[in-house]
């Protein structure tokens, strides 16, 4: 495994733009455009998160990398082209903005959280009603649902309780806390950290990291 992951960080050369744990190198377009190149194992993995992403970047006001195409390298090695997001990750920044700054990014994030509320599907899961990355499993690349109900979805969860106990106190207590309305299951990032989340000149410029993307209840 480690000669194949050297083989595919190899595949693509140029200068680093951020890393989070999924590298973006700097390249150009067969038509001389600057752009961002990510390129990964999990070709099914990739392909749905770049799904999303594109997905997200054409709703007006969402600030996620604009999704330009994807390409096989080699066998079983995919590389994912955007543009590239102009600035600095907020947790490179965040200690030399003021006070006024801050809650000016505080605002836009919260705006960002309102936009994708506005998109919703009616199951949990990813666009066209696929499969997502199994986020409480990050240390594998699993795949969940999609689920029709947020009955379901929890049904999936209780599964995973390890305790018989605890697993039969949540079984009683999740059918009252669920809301009495028809659940919404909304777009949801599922990972705003601080390198997530480019800054330029006091403002976001996107959002990055879509690969725990899907459409989740409210809550989340």
């Amino acid at each position: 495994m480690q000669s194949k992951r050297s083989k595919y960080t190899r595949a693509v050369r140029g200068r680093e733009l951020y890393n989070f744990g999924n590298r973006f190198v700097e390249s150009r377009s067969t038509e001389g455009h600057l752009v961002a190149v990510q390129v990964e194992l999990q070709e099914g993995f990739v392909r749905l998160e770049a799904d999303m992403m594109d997905f997200a970047s054409r709703k007006r006001g969402i600030l996620a990398p604009h999704v330009l195409r994807c390409y096989d390298v080699n066998p079983g090695i995919i590389a994912d082209v955007t543009n590239v997001v102009p600035g600095d990750s907020l947790d490179k920044v965040w200690h030399s903005l003021d006070d006024q700054q801050r809650d000016s990014i505080k605002l836009q994030l919260k705006e960002q959280l309102r936009l994708y509320q506005t998109l919703t599907r009616s199951y949990i899961g990813r666009r066209y009603h696929q499969e997502t990355y199994d986020f409480f499993d990050r240390l594998n690349f699993n795949f969940m649902g999609p689920f029709e109900s947020e009955e379901e979805f929890d049904e999936w969860c209780l599964v995973r309780v390890k305790s018989p106990l605890s697993r039969a106190v949540w079984k009683l207590l999740l059918p009252k806390m669920r809301a009495k309305r028809p659940s919404k299951f909304v777009l949801t990032h599922a990972d705003l950290s601080t390198g997530n989340i480019m800054v330029h000149e006091g403002k976001i410029s996107g959002i990055l990291d879509w690969e725990y993307s899907g459409f989740f209840p409210e809550y989340m």
